[in-house]
């Protein structure tokens, strides 16, 4: 009986021992698990892990994999990047179905969009066109300030009617854009009451960063303001400077133009009109679009050459017996060079032209005294005014400062060192910003088949052509009579090095 009681007292305390340890180890688990979630929570990252490897090894490991991946740059497949080593360089968006033209790795930059449709009586087209242009602020007359002046002074150049400035933002950066309207002489416009706008639309603005200026230029024509804005303030919204982000769109391939320069012996109350003058000025300028570099080719006025339809004569007489048209024909012939545009002017032009310049300043190499063009200038460095430059240009009766032969060679290398003066005199910034209204002044001196769309295609390389880049060169050539007639004749071989060389520059 002992015994049974005995054996009793003995369950009763194993049951009772085996509870007891299983709270105790149920205490303890929980205490563990209160110190490992204060662990976890206020830890470092690498005790964080150790206290999750306990619970889970391969789920640390995916974590770990997602915490140390590095992500490479996004390329994006409607962006574009420029790549130049000076500045830091930007990544925009471009808009669908725009064209894009550079220079000199984006330092310069235009978009353009044209488009040809089908409105009313005509054939309405529209052409907007954005560029950018990057400068060092230390190349800025006035800094900032001047900047603004100098595309302020642009609107009242001319009848042009102030557009009221608004907001946009570049990336992040909220600036002002302002602008103005102004009707573009290089379009004919049709009655077309289809247009939505018979005025062309001119904007501006920029960004300073690191030392360079960003200018953003919109240039529309048949498109409305709200429009033009729109469009121009979805474009800045999408600027980005020095993005991880890059585009892999690329600029058009880069050409070549040739334009043909003439001085016509018409105005000053002469008997004969424009369409019926010798060109007495003839050059050729050449302008590389990836290089930009340019050379003026001076061609003589009494080079003996075939002209179409007609008998060999003199070169300037093909403007004469059928106009550019068959001057352009006539100088492609000779050069092999394809003339993609002409530019013409006459004494009438010519003298408010320079005028209208602010005169030209230029170094003359040798003394002149000439009572048939009334030259009368010393040699030295000289600011003429439009009638000065004019009789500079007509002046044949000289010796020659040795650059070129004398006589008519070396007036019409006069004539190519003032056209080149007169682009020296704007520095490059001016020639963007002026552009192209400023176009518009000379169309009131000079007749061109160049368009609208045309000058917007040569803008960009127009404000990067260097000065020193500026190369003028005369056709290799001598006097003979031919016939009756005092000619003057090319050396073929030379001549044709020459204009091979021009090709290949």
């Amino acid at each position: 009986m002992k015994v049974k009681i005995y054996l009793l007292y003995l369950l009763i305390l194993v049951v009772a021992g085996t509870i007891a340890i299983s709270v105790y180890y149920a205490i303890r688990d929980k205490n563990d698990e209160e110190k490992t979630e204060v662990t976890v929570s206020n830890g470092s990252e690498s005790e964080n892990r150790s206290a999750i490897i306990r619970s889970d090894t391969e789920e640390v490991i995916e974590d770990e994999d997602e915490e140390t991946k590095t992500e490479e740059p996004q390329t994006l497949e409607d962006h574009y990047s420029s790549s130049s080593k000076e500045f830091l360089n930007y990544t925009f968006k471009s808009p669908e179905g725009w064209t894009i033209s550079e220079e000199n790795y984006g330092q310069t930059l235009m978009l353009s969009n044209v488009e040809r449709g089908a409105s009313g009586s005509g054939s309405r087209v529209t052409s907007e066109n954005i560029m950018i242009t990057v400068t060092d602020i230390s190349s800025l007359d006035g800094g900032l300030a001047g900047l603004v002046e100098t595309y302020s002074n642009t609107i009242e150049m001319g009848p042009y009617e102030k557009i009221d400035s608004f907001e946009a933002y570049i990336g992040e950066t909220k600036k002002n854009v302002i602008g103005y309207y102004y009707e573009s002489k290089l379009i004919v416009r049709e009655v077309d009451e289809g247009y939505l706008e018979d005025r062309e639309i001119d904007l501006f603005t920029y960004i300073l960063e690191d030392n360079y200026v960003y200018l953003f230029k919109y240039i529309g024509s048949g498109i409305d303001l709200n429009s033009a804005s729109e469009t121009f303030k979805g474009f800045l919204s999408g600027f980005m400077l020095n993005s991880e982000q890059t585009g892999v769109m690329k600029a058009n391939p880069a050409g070549a133009i040739n334009i043909l320069i003439l001085g016509v012996d018409s105005g000053l109350g002469r008997g004969w009109g424009r369409d019926s003058a010798r060109s007495d000025i003839n050059m050729i300028l050449h302008i590389n679009l990836e290089t930009y570099g340019a050379t003026i080719v001076t061609i003589p006025r009494d080079l003996w050459v075939p002209i179409t339809g007609y008998d060999d004569g003199k070169i300037n007489g093909a403007y004469a017996k059928g106009g550019p048209e068959l001057a352009v024909e006539t100088f492609e012939r000779f050069s092999g060079l394809e003339i993609n545009n002409y530019i013409v002017t006459d004494f009438d032009g010519f003298i408010p032209l320079i005028d209208f310049l602010g005169g030209v300043t230029i170094e003359i190499n040798e003394d002149l005294a000439d009572g048939f063009s009334n030259c009368y200038l010393s040699k030295g460095v000289h600011h003429l005014d439009g009638e000065q430059a004019l009789a500079l240009c007509r002046n044949r009766h000289r010796n020659g400062d040795g650059s070129t032969q004398g006589g008519a060679w070396a007036r019409e290398r006069e004539a190519a060192k003032v056209i080149k003066a007169l682009y020296e005199q704007k520095t490059t910034l001016q020639k963007i910003l002026a552009l192209p209204a400023f176009a518009d002044f000379l169309i009131n001196y000079t007749w061109t088949d160049l368009s609208f769309i045309d000058l917007m295609s040569i803008l960009p390389v127009l404000g990067n052509v260097g000065n020193s880049e500026i190369e003028l060169r005369g056709v290799p050539s001598y006097s003979k009579m031919i016939g009756k007639a005092s000619a003057v004749v090319h050396y073929e071989d030379e001549t044709v090095q020459l204009f091979e060389e021009i090709k290949n520059q």
